[in-house]
């Protein structure tokens, strides 16, 4: 996967939903469509692996930032350790979990910086976690 710029800088609330909603994309991209190339790139051989996503909806399998502290919060550490010891499917909504509480905490990071009437709007309801999406896409080929 090509990799997108590794940070934006969201200023608004709709910029922060389209810069989560980016990310989220290219992670269920990497997670259903890419998914034998994630396998691939998810080698338990390497070190520590994390699943980014990216801005510009695409996604890369990576070592965590070398800086400290890291620009943004970052991804679960060592996606690839668990890969084989695991059942694949399994394994893959575990990655989704904890891609959703990565993305979360990215906007909310993002959002920390604006002011009580800027977050008007920002945590709704209506966002579908990824792994109630890879749930679903499971108990269809079921």
């Amino acid at each position: 996967m090509e990799v997108g710029p590794i940070s934006s800088a969201p200023r608004t609330v709709e910029e922060i939903f389209k810069d989560y909603s980016s990310r989220r994309a290219g992670i269920v991209r990497a997670l259903t469509h890419d998914v034998d190339e994630f396998y691939a790139q998810c080698d338990p051989e390497k070190e520590n692996l994390c699943l980014y996503g990216h801005p510009n909806d695409s996604w890369e399998v990576n070592l965590p930032a070398e800086e400290v502290p890291p620009e943004l919060p970052e991804p679960a550490l060592g996606i690839n350790f668990a890969r084989d010891g695991m059942n694949r499917r399994d394994w893959l909504s575990l990655i989704a979990v904890h891609s959703d509480s990565w993305l979360l905490s990215v906007a909310f990071y993002l959002g920390a910086r604006l002011n009580r009437n800027e977050r008007y709007g920002f945590d709704s309801n209506q966002r579908v976690t990824l792994f109630c999406c890879l749930s679903r896409k499971y108990e269809q080929e079921v």
